[in-house]
């Protein structure tokens, strides 16, 4: 889907629509539909609008699909209250970044129809990284359990 059917998509499939969602961003409900009609190329939703729309709606398909069509992909943050540890949040970003380097690693390697022993080398490398990564955050998200078991106990 493109970035112009996501926002049409998700100011329309919202409980009231554009009625319902206008007030919320400051504009009329005309404007909105206006600024989400595919076909109307006076109208164009900014970039602030476009976040409140996906803040009040919980709808992330205009952030989906401007990942696709840039080649990236978004994914949700663990949402873990009870750790307000930013080193866990920090190496899920990692682990999304070393994730697009296989993936990009991967495209580069299929790009002539063939594979040699010096990329799959080199692949091997990223892949390995990727495996210690997701044991280190493995390791971190057992100890915010082993943390909150601890704090249990005490209270």
């Amino acid at each position: 889907m493109n970035i112009e059917d996501s926002a049409y998509n998700t100011v329309h499939d919202y409980p009231g629509g554009a009625s319902a969602l206008a007030p919320r961003i400051g504009i009329s409900a005309a404007v909105l539909n206006s600024k989400v009609n595919p076909n109307t190329k006076t109208h164009h939703l900014t970039l602030a609008e476009a976040a409140k729309l996906m803040a009040l709606t919980g709808d992330m398909r205009i952030l989906q699909a401007l990942a696709a069509e840039n080649n990236k992909v978004a994914i949700d943050l663990p949402n873990i209250p009870e750790s307000r540890d930013m080193s866990l949040t920090d190496k899920v970003l990692c682990i999304g970044m070393r994730g697009g380097d296989v993936m990009s690693t991967f495209r580069e390697i299929m790009a002539d129809g063939r594979i040699t022993q010096g990329e799959v080398a080199d692949m091997s490398k990223i892949i390995h990284q990727m495996h210690i990564a997701l044991a280190q955050l493995d390791t971190q998200l057992q100890a915010c359990i082993e943390n909150n078991n601890s704090e249990t106990e005490k209270a």
